[in-house]
């Protein structure tokens, strides 16, 4: 972990040992686990020693996913791994419980941030998204709301202006894209035309997530976290990409996917498996909170 969340120390600027490698003293009292690139792969895939090994966990600590999936898509997963601590979904925009729906916490974009990010977006040709409800909105009928759909598991909702919908504000924007030219391109863009006014993250590889300046998943893991009488320094993270930096900054113990962009790994404390190879169960099972 870094001395500043988000911010690699000196001594975490090095590549971080693999997860059985890890000569660090610590005992978990809580385990946070991002969801796409790091339970489960780009095809959806969840292996059955990484369910076996989060199921077990549930038992022993309190589990915690911390996502930027909207709660109706991150809900099934929940489920499926029989999680029952509240949810950190949109980047951490919203804290939801999964039994019962009760908000915890939520904020979004404002509707002047969310109609620049949306401008931005048309000026350049981009595929952009807005979310009300829990529910997704686009304007135009592109491939790329059929991936994001596809991925997130939940229907397209289309109108014939994203403006009108965000008049009140909206939980996050998403550009998407399968080049990562133009991937690249929208950070930069969106970055200095927002400034202060969002923050610009990356989730998947296709995915640009404008949300609110003051969310980021540490801060949201912190709620859940202290609701338990704990805190973010008591858990151990998983992540793979750079919306998980914050959290795994300030997790006792990081730990990220060994196939991250560099400057993912170098806030982390070790690396684990892919998705593919259930490197998460090879995290928990080194805990001992598993098997």
């Amino acid at each position: 972990m870094s001395d500043v969340p988000g911010v690699p120390s000196s001594s975490a600027a090095a590549e971080p040992p693999l997860i059985a490698d890890l000569s660090i003293t610590f005992t978990p009292r809580v385990a946070v686990l991002d969801i796409d690139g790091t339970l489960i792969d780009n095809d959806l895939v969840l292996q059955p020693r990484a369910r076996a090994a989060v199921r077990a966990a549930t038992e022993r600590v309190p589990v915690i996913l911390a996502t930027g999936r909207m709660y109706s898509s991150a809900l099934p997963w929940a489920r499926e791994l029989r999680v029952t601590q509240p949810l950190v979904c949109y980047q951490g925009a919203l804290v939801r419980e999964p039994a019962g729906g009760e908000v915890l916490f939520e904020e979004g974009l404002s509707a002047s941030v969310a109609r620049a990010t949306i401008a931005i977006a048309r000026t350049h040709g981009w595929h952009v998204q807005a979310y009300s409800d829990d529910r997704l909105f686009c304007e135009q009928d592109r491939p790329e709301a059929h991936l994001y759909a596809r991925i997130a598991q939940v229907p397209i909702n289309f109108v014939d202006d994203l403006d009108t919908l965000v008049s009140k504000g909206t939980t996050k924007i998403v550009c998407v894209s399968e080049d990562p030219a133009i991937v690249d391109a929208c950070v930069e863009a969106m970055t200095d035309g927002l400034g202060q006014e969002a923050r610009v993250t990356r989730s998947m590889e296709w995915f640009v997530e404008v949300i609110s300046p003051r969310i980021n998943k540490a801060r949201a893991v912190e709620l859940v976290c202290a609701r338990l009488g704990l805190s973010l320094g008591d858990a151990v993270a998983v992540g793979d990409a750079p919306n998980d930096r914050e959290m795994l900054a300030a997790a006792g113990c990081g730990v990220v996917v060994r196939t991250a962009r560099p400057e993912v790994v170098a806030v982390a404390d070790a690396r684990c498996a892919t998705p593919g190879e259930a490197g998460v169960a090879d995290v928990l099972e080194h805990f001992g909170l598993s098997g």
